[in-house]
């Protein structure tokens, strides 16, 4: 796929802590991978510098909360290595929207290791309730389709 299908791609460093007892990146690495590559999606997408609670919030009380996620192990990654991280807005619900990753290997030929999915819900941390995706917000979402 070209880039511009991937909006947000974030390069990571295989680290050799990262490693498990079966010779292998262990499971969870991957979606700390995807984790920092959601965390520079909301960056870019609300224009902020860092993502503390008053940033994530919009000033507002409303922020996102991950709700769900999804994934398949494609091939193993050993330390020493590169992952290319792909991510982007899949699909935009009423307070919710869902991103999509996928993850390559720099040295074995960008090989695709991973694929993932999350569902992020919209919600007001003052009361907890879920926030309805204005007309706004939607077109801040689709530049990241």
């Amino acid at each position: 796929m070209s880039d511009k299908n991937w909006p947000i791609e974030t390069k990571i460093p295989v680290l050799w802590g990262d490693m498990d007892s079966f010779d292998h990146v262990n499971n969870i690495i991957y979606l700390k991978w995807c984790e920092t590559s959601r965390v520079e999606l909301f960056r870019r997408m609300w224009d902020v510098k860092t993502l503390d609670t008053d940033n994530t919030q919009l000033g507002t009380g409303i922020g996102p909360i991950l709700a769900n996620f999804n994934c398949n192990y494609k091939f193993p990654v050993k330390y020493p290595d590169e992952v290319n991280v792909k991510t982007r807005v899949s699909h935009i619900g009423n307070s919710s929207f869902g991103i999509e990753h996928e993850i390559f290997s720099k040295d074995n030929e960008n090989r695709l290791v991973f694929e993932g999915s999350s569902v992020i819900v919209l919600i007001n941390y003052n009361d907890g309730s879920k926030f309805k995706i204005d007309s706004e917000m939607k077109k801040k979402f689709e530049k990241f389709f």
